[in-house]
């Protein structure tokens, strides 16, 4: 499995922003122009730069938002995978100067490690992830790019800077998903039953390279996998199979269709506007993008020992349940949030400047604006890298028995 990581801390330095309160730097001059919290801006009228403010602080609370958001989530997911394991609530709260994020999953990816140790030297617990597919509103960012940018007559131009996908009636031209019982030759998120080109986790008609204590596929498998397969299956897939393909899809089609269709982007909104107006509304419609959740299937290996075979099963449950949601929140951050959020910090940092003639209280509430996207870029670089920990731990081998 891929794990991701990222330095938003860089990001923040260089735009000489500090991780701080979101009070009004300037005597309180914004009053209630711009509160993150609850995504309110004011009006700051019809000039040019009273847009462009307008669409800062738009952008602003909406990144703040999905900051939020995701700490909630990851800290929602860690909490209840260490209410699974056990792990007394008093050792989940955070110390002074603490995250509870960062307490809370660091707890959990200690409890993962030691019970993943507990596997056969060598052997991890079977994975197979369908990625989760971000979507950008390509039509707000256009909205946010006509009412910023007082050039654009009409419609603004914005382009998908990444993959289109969606159902295609006609030929498709890059990879097709298909959910169910279907026959395979791809990626296969689910139970594959046929030959597998990396680990089987499951029962193999054949060979095996390596088997966990109760006798069951832990290795690469000549001949017929049963089970959970990390690489390419041929055969028949129980859950989502994806393929590289050019021709019908009967699925979703990620890439080209050469008919009509009604594709989202999963990618980055890349708008054709003014410097300022780019850079606000590309944040805006990528902190605004959605998700899915990836199917997860998760499969434990027998250790022999009851007890830490009790503690592997219970791994294996609260993953099922919990780890997809770290998994999202991973792929928003990469996909969606990581892309502009570096411009637009070094953009709304000089604004308050740029667009003085907005004045007083637009000058303030950009300040007010700018510690916001501050400490909302804390808190996303805190939720990743608490997630990337924990995939880290769940990804490990066993030690058991290793002279």
């Amino acid at each position: 499995m891929k794990l991701l990581a990222f330095g938003f801390g860089i990001v923040i330095a260089a735009a000489g922003l500090t991780a701080c309160d979101t009070t009004d730097p300037v005597g309180g001059a914004c009053g209630d122009g711009f509160i993150a919290a609850s995504g309110t801006v004011g009006d700051f009228g019809t000039g040019e730069a009273a847009l462009k403010v307008e669409a800062f602080l738009h952008a602003a609370a909406d990144l703040y938002g999905a900051s939020v958001d995701l700490e909630g989530d990851v800290l929602g997911a860690c909490t209840a995978m260490a209410t699974d394991l056990g792990i007394p609530a008093s050792e989940l709260e955070p110390g002074t100067g603490e995250l509870a994020v960062t307490v809370a999953c660091g707890r959990v990816a200690d409890e993962i490690d030691a019970i993943v140790a507990s596997l056969p030297s060598g052997i991890a617990l079977g994975i197979s992830a369908t990625p989760a597919s971000c979507a950008v509103d390509l039509d707000l960012a256009a909205t946010c790019a006509a009412d910023c940018d007082v050039t654009i007559d009409g419609t603004a131009t914005v382009e998908c800077s990444g993959e289109l996908h969606g159902s295609c009636s006609g030929s498709c031209s890059g990879s097709c998903t298909v959910d169910g019982t279907v026959s395979c030759t791809g990626a296969c998120s689910g139970s594959c039953s046929g030959s597998c080109s990396g680990t089987c986790h499951g029962t193999c008609t054949g060979t095996c390279s390596a088997n966990d204590a109760q006798g069951n596929c832990a290795g690469t498998c000549t001949g017929t996998c049963e089970g959970a397969c990390d690489a390419e299956c041929s055969g028949t897939c129980t859950g989502s199979c994806t393929a590289d393909v050019t021709g019908s899809c009967t699925g979703e089609c990620s890439g080209g269709c050469d008919a009509s269709w009604d594709a989202q982007c999963t990618g980055e909104a890349d708008v054709t506007a003014n410097a300022d107006c780019k850079a606000a509304c590309d944040a805006q419609a990528n902190a605004t993008a959605t998700c899915t959740l990836p199917d997860v299937t998760i499969v434990g290996v027998e250790v022999g020992d009851p007890t830490a075979q009790a503690r592997v099963d219970a791994l294996v449950a609260t993953l099922e349940t919990n780890f997809p949601v770290l998994l999202q929140a991973q792929a928003r951050i990469q996909y969606a949030l990581a892309p502009s959020l570096q411009g637009f910090v070094s953009s709304i940092g000089g604004a308050a400047t740029s667009l003085a003639d907005a004045g007083l209280q637009a000058a303030a509430c950009l300040g007010v604006a700018a510690d916001a996207v501050s400490e909302a870029a804390a808190t996303i670089d805190a939720s990743v890298s608490v997630t990337v920990e924990v995939s880290a731990s769940v990804s490990a081998e066993g030690s058991a028995g290793a002279q």
